[in-house]
């Protein structure tokens, strides 16, 4: 269903995987003034951002498609008859010269009934397309090796260590990244991720609200129940002052889609 696409977050500031970037350090500085420099005087080098999409484009994208994602680098999709939608997209940093880059993979799941509340918060505003950055599930793959909880990025500096950052990229895919996108757009497969708490970068320890929320969405469409009540109930209940009177459009919108269905 094409027509479905872009989203809003539910609550503002709970926006997920944070696009944080490598932070330069002073030999990156050095490194990137030098190449600068030497730019200067070939005009007509491959600049590493080209070497990146040659070999996202050949290494990467036959196995997204093999996947069902459709698309070109640096962002691959693939949405469901439901309306649910996956996003891949590999992330270039800020930092990057013409001669050195880094990048690092973004995968997002955003189902239908969470794009269907966005559309009806955000109207014309409504974004276009579905970007990773629009999930409901928000997730990142590192390079191979890279410890627990560091935000390591691929470097990429010639065709060669493109390829080698491609061909890693496809290895984390492979391993972390199809098989969760493609368990998240099976029926029922984001709500069962909602109710373990674990939304990639949102966990439910620290976004109880959220998750209340989100499970509402995810059960609306099967009518008014206990379920539905209890979760809406909760959100009205936990949710601060400031977010009570987005909470209450929350609750009354909620409802309505569920008469709908009953």
């Amino acid at each position: 269903m094409e027509g479905r696409e872009g989203i809003a977050p539910l609550d503002a500031g709970a926006s997920g995987v944070e696009s944080h970037d490598p932070a330069p350090t002073r030999d990156d500085a050095r490194l990137d003034a030098a190449h600068r420099g030497s730019a200067r005087w070939h005009r007509g080098a491959v600049t590493a951002q080209a070497f990146l999409r040659d070999a996202l484009r050949d290494v990467v994208g036959p196995n997204a498609r093999a996947h069902g994602f459709a698309g070109s680098a640096p962002t691959w999709r693939r949405s469901t008859a439901a309306g649910d939608w996956a996003v891949v997209n590999v992330q270039s940093s800020s930092f990057s010269s013409a001669d050195r880059l880094h990048c690092v993979v973004n995968m997002a799941v955003a189902p239908e009934p969470w794009l269907r509340w966005s559309r009806q918060r955000l109207g014309e505003a409504m974004p276009k397309f579905v970007n990773e950055s629009l999930g409901l599930y928000r997730d990142r793959l590192h390079p191979t090796g890279t410890p627990p909880g560091v935000d390591g990025w691929w470097e990429v500096t010639d065709r060669q260590s493109a390829v080698a950052a491609a061909s890693d990229v496809v290895t984390q895919l492979e391993a972390s990244g199809w098989p969760v996108l493609e368990r998240l757009l099976v029926p029922g497969g984001m709500l069962d991720q909602v109710r373990k708490g674990d939304l990639g970068a949102k966990k439910h320890a620290n976004l109880g609200v959220f998750f209340a929320r989100a499970e509402a969405l995810l059960v609306m469409d099967q009518g008014l129940g206990e379920e539905l009540e209890a979760n809406l109930h909760y959100a009205l209940e936990q949710c601060t002052p400031a977010q009570r009177e987005n909470a209450l459009r929350f609750d009354q919108w909620v409802r309505e889609q569920a008469l709908r269905c009953s």
